[in-house]
């Protein structure tokens, strides 16, 4: 293989926009599938790839389970997969591993300082956003939020029924809380869910995990967070917040045991996937009081319809697959991820570069 060969490892979608344009095929009817029903212009990407584009005798590959050492590239981009020394030291043109997503998981970073080969690993703002939206929706179901809203819109309380111009929580709403104080339980320790640890730890709760191999203490002790098992989890967490990887293992996963060793007073919150989820036995745990509530953006069929069993119920808050914001933000991530790629081949400086 030629020097100039772009390898992907993953045919993640995100990723897969910046390998769609580089093979300049912009229009692809996947790229307006995956943005609709929003229309972005991809021109900023379009002039970014310019020079390195598969017209311009650039090979765009994926890798699909092929050994990279096979394409021997000058560039491999991934988010999600493993770059060992041994891919490293056998790709011997290999200038830049560049990672959507600020942490070098998956990466030998020792092999590749050792090789002089860059690696660049882009901090993402949708992530950010998603995060921020866990939150988001745990203060709707403390608070109560879209309750209080509805009820203030329809109340009929007469002026003077408070005190000295105060009328505290008129409607009546009962069962309010907050964040300050509680245990969160975050279901699985990536990105978002390392994202929602820090988040929480500033709204001042105390927060478990679960995965599948535990921090060290000293990471533990730097994250401000302690692991459980997800029984141990479950059992002793106010608001449960899943991230769990969507694999084919994690389909379901949280089911009738689980939801049935909750807490009665407990929140759960899904901004992972909606096939993380047995949508029936959340269904029974919300409507039985099993559970107190439940905050979803992803859910087991999209669209949800307006006459969906869950929107029937006041316990549960709602949104439409939008955590990570506008798809438009995607934009920026890949233009920089694009700029990189054209580093490697014209000496330019790496942005976010981390070795």
């Amino acid at each position: 293989m030629t020097a100039r060969t772009i390898l992907f490892l993953d045919d993640d979608p995100v990723v897969r926009i910046a390998r769609s344009v580089l093979c300049n095929e912009p229009d692809a009817g996947w790229l307006k599938d995956y943005f609709a029903p929003e229309a972005p212009d991809l021109a900023p990407l379009v002039d970014a790839a310019r020079g390195i584009t598969r017209e311009d005798g650039v090979h765009i590959q994926l890798a699909d389970g092929t050994d990279p050492r096979e394409f021997d590239p000058a560039v491999i981009v991934f988010r999600r997969g493993v770059v060992s020394a041994e891919c490293i030291a056998g790709c011997v043109q290999l200038k830049l591993i560049q990672r959507l997503g600020e942490r070098p998981d998956g990466i030998d970073l020792d092999a590749a300082r050792s090789a002089g080969v860059a690696v660049s690993c882009l901090p993402r703002r949708t992530l950010d956003f998603t995060a921020e939206h866990a939150l988001l929706l745990m203060l709707a179901l403390g608070k109560k939020l879209t309750v209080s809203d509805r009820l203030v819109r329809a109340s009929d309380a007469p002026a003077a029924a408070g005190v000295n111009g105060v009328a505290y929580n008129w409607p009546g709403i009962g069962g309010l809380t907050g964040l300050h104080g509680k245990t969160l339980g975050v279901v699985g320790l990536g990105e978002v869910g390392t994202l929602v640890v820090k988040l929480a730890r500033a709204f001042g709760m105390n927060v478990i995990y679960t995965k599948r191999k535990p921090l060290s203490e000293a990471e533990e002790n730097t994250l401000g967070a302690s692991f459980d098992t997800l029984p141990g989890l479950l059992e002793r967490a106010d608001f449960v917040s899943l991230h769990a990887a969507n694999l084919p293992e994690n389909r379901g996963m949280m089911g009738r045991a689980e939801f049935a060793a909750m807490r009665a007073q407990a929140f759960f919150v899904n901004t992972s996937r909606g096939a993380l989820v047995d949508e029936d036995a959340l269904f029974d745990a919300l409507r039985s009081g099993a559970i107190a509530g439940a905050g979803l953006d992803v859910h087991g069929v999209e669209p949800r319809s307006a006459n969906d069993r869950f929107c029937s119920l006041d316990n549960v808050v709602l949104t439409p697959h939008v955590a990570g914001g506008s798809r438009a933000g995607l934009l920026p991530e890949l233009r920089t991820l694009i700029e990189n790629c054209r580093a490697a081949f014209n000496g330019a400086a790496f942005v976010h570069r981390i070795a």
